[in-house]
């Protein structure tokens, strides 16, 4: 057992010494960078502001994540997440596009616009963090580590499509992804999605 853990983060430290590590710093950076431009943004233009408020919550509510009585279930949320881990590593895996990108400043964006909204309905900020913070700081690695996999993994590709030999082929780049998802986002993510539906809401309702 430890002979495989140790191959298997073995992988992972040799792709993060080749650039993902990069690419984390970057995601994280781009992240908030777009979160606070998104916020700004909407603070100032209010009329965008309502429209993205709209947009927000009208893409939140399509999630599906509660259960019979309205509650959040934490399975719901889990399984949600998940998918859309994967689907970001997934996207990475097209050449040239960079599709990850495009998720990155998408949930940026919401952030944003659900910051101002919250601060515009007449809460404080400490509000705004006490909704997002207990669950964040598991669901926030989770996605830093899927943005920058898909990132990493289409740089990859797409040097490889450049007949660049030294690049990772399709079949190495599927092992990572899988040992992110695995290794990494699954337990993160469970512990994201059993914070938010049953301490996050605990939490909030201190100042909401």
């Amino acid at each position: 057992m430890k002979g495989v853990l140790e191959y298997q983060f073995g992988g992972l430290k040799t792709a993060w010494e080749d650039g993902l590590a990069w690419e984390f710093k970057r995601s994280i950076i781009a992240f908030f960078l777009l979160w606070l431009l998104s916020w700004g943004a909407c603070m100032a233009l209010p009329d965008l502001r309502d429209r993205l408020v709209d947009f927000a919550l009208g893409t939140l509510s399509s999630l599906n994540v509660t259960d019979q009585n309205g509650a959040l279930s934490a399975m719901a949320l889990f399984s949600n997440n998940l998918q859309a881990a994967a689907f970001i590593m997934v996207h990475g895996l097209l050449p040239f596009l960079y599709l990850p990108a495009m998720s990155l400043g998408l949930n940026a964006l919401l952030l944003g616009v659900m910051a101002a909204w919250t601060l515009t309905s007449g809460y404080s900020f400490p509000a705004y963090l006490a909704a997002l913070v207990p669950h964040a700081v598991f669901e926030l690695p989770a996605l830093f580590c899927a943005f920058a996999m898909g990132l990493y993994v289409c740089g990859q590709l797409t040097r490889r499509v450049r007949k660049d030999k030294s690049a990772l082929s399709l079949w190495d780049c599927l092992v990572l992804v899988s040992r992110v998802l695995l290794m990494i986002d699954i337990p993160l993510l469970a512990a994201a999605a059993l914070m938010e539906a049953y301490v996050t809401p605990l939490v909030a309702s201190l100042f909401f």
